[in-house]
């Protein structure tokens, strides 16, 4: 019997931009408290998928975002975040004060973003997204974990006054890491290198 997993949050955060809003930063800062929170288990020994539980996890950290638009049509944004947990209660008191599973210890992102006309209603645009995502680990006892990951996406697209054609690229230089891993032996492998084109109507 597992009981029911709950949050307690608190949130502060304050916001800036230029008249013009060409310019604008945000931050934020939290601290959350969580109670019988999930993860997975996998044991080789009898092939089975366990859930555990962890009683009570403090949680706190930042957010800090920027978004500026230096010329019509090109804009830029740039954001980063950090989450310190500690397990604060577990059945198995060796494992207090580390870090919980599944929380990576920050996040960066960058993107640039350029739309503009070619003539007439077509128009043109032109995406690139950079995330990096920290380590994060495993389990609880913090034995395992998955180094940090750095994704890029892409998008190249041709827009008319209700259509867009867009050619896209997702995980562009072809990371390959897991997404997901158990001690035991169950190992979850993250999507490939994905590219493709979608063709869209707006009536």
């Amino acid at each position: 019997l597992f009981q029911a997993e709950t949050a307690d949050t608190f949130e502060a955060g304050a916001r800036l931009s230029t008249p013009s809003r060409d310019f604008m930063l945000s931050a934020n800062i939290f601290t959350t408290k969580s109670r019988n929170s999930y993860f997975f288990v996998f044991l080789a020994a009898n092939s089975t998928q366990n859930l555990g539980n962890v009683p009570e996890v403090d949680i706190s950290g930042f957010e800090l975002e920027a978004r500026w638009r230096p010329a019509r049509g090109l804009e830029f944004n740039l954001g980063y975040g950090y989450t310190n947990s500690s397990i604060e209660s577990f059945p198995d008191t060796s494992v207090l004060g580390n870090e919980a599973p599944l929380i990576s210890r920050y996040t960066l992102n960058f993107g640039a973003q350029y739309r503009a006309p070619i003539s007439g209603e077509l128009g043109i645009l032109a995406r690139v997204d950079y995330r990096r995502t920290g380590r994060t680990w495993w389990d609880v006892y913090n034995t395992t974990s998955r180094d940090p990951i750095d994704l890029v996406n892409a998008r190249l697209g041709l827009e008319g006054s209700n259509w867009t054609v867009t050619a896209f690229a997702d995980n562009l230089f072809n990371e390959i890491y897991n997404a997901e891993f158990s001690p035991g032996g169950f190992v979850f492998k993250a999507r490939p290198r994905r590219y493709g084109a979608e063709l869209s109507f707006r009536f």
